[in-house]
């Protein structure tokens, strides 16, 4: 396989039959550029080229909850190869990372992803959000007010009802930063009574809603589905075998 232009990375092999797949078709994601805030932030979409400020930034930084896959050149190029091959391309699951940065100095990154053109309720009008910031801005109020006007982005330029943020339940400060910002934490979905050994998940969703009114129809069609799902749910007939009949529709 030949070499990447910019550097010793190559293309992963498994990232091939995408680059096949797409070679030649408009993406299915286009993303206007988030607006500069009046504190000289600006934004611009990670690529192969500024993916080394990206390294840079988090390479030697000891944080715990900075990511592995964001400090290794290697992982970082695979990473960039994603973003940039599959996810504009993605039907159900398209998103765009962006670089931030301050006076010429990146000072993090913001994740869309999960932006999907299926049809169905909402689905086209949510999408998940993540973060890291380095260092050197993180308890100055800085990352607050970049996530703050990257969610005024999405609410505004692609209509968005509601985002969703997904935390593990250790990173207390994750947590803290986005309820701080008005998010919402997901109540557990509710379970049949007498389910053998129940999931517990080691993250929790938070979501953020575009209003009250959306709030309100949004947890409306939850629990209806739920309800629905639990009373599908009940009409499943365990086996001798421990699998479950499940009855055609």
């Amino acid at each position: 396989m030949p070499k990447n232009k910019h550097q010793k990375n190559r293309i992963p092999d498994w990232l091939q039959s995408y680059v096949e797949r797409n070679i030649g078709k408009p993406p299915v994601w286009q993303f206007p550029p988030i607006p500069e805030m009046e504190e000289g932030i600006y934004f611009r979409p990670l690529n192969f080229s500024n993916r080394v400020h990206f390294l840079k930034l988090f390479e030697n930084d000891q944080d715990s909850w900075i990511a592995e896959r964001f400090k290794d050149a290697e992982s970082v190029y695979e990473y960039v190869c994603m973003s940039r091959i599959i996810m504009p391309y993605s039907f159900k699951r398209g998103g765009r990372d962006w670089l931030v940065y301050k006076e010429k100095a990146c000072i993090g990154i913001l994740h869309g992803f999960e932006f999907s053109k299926e049809s169905g309720e909402f689905t086209q009008r949510r999408c998940s959000i993540g973060y890291a910031f380095g260092k050197a801005v993180r308890g100055s109020g800085i990352p607050q007010k970049v996530v703050q006007h990257f969610q005024n982005y999405l609410f505004t330029k692609w209509k968005m009802l509601y985002l969703t943020a997904s935390v593990k339940k250790e990173n207390i400060r994750s947590i803290r930063f986005l309820k701080g910002l008005d998010y919402i934490e997901r109540p557990p979905e509710p379970n049949e009574e007498g389910e053998e050994e129940k999931y517990v998940s080691d993250t929790i969703i938070l979501d953020l809603f575009r209003s009250k009114r959306t709030q309100n129809k949004v947890h409306a069609y939850w629990e209806k589905s739920a309800k629905e799902y639990l009373t599908w749910r009940a009409t499943w007939v365990k086996q001798p075998d421990g699998s479950y009949k499940i009855p055609r529709n």
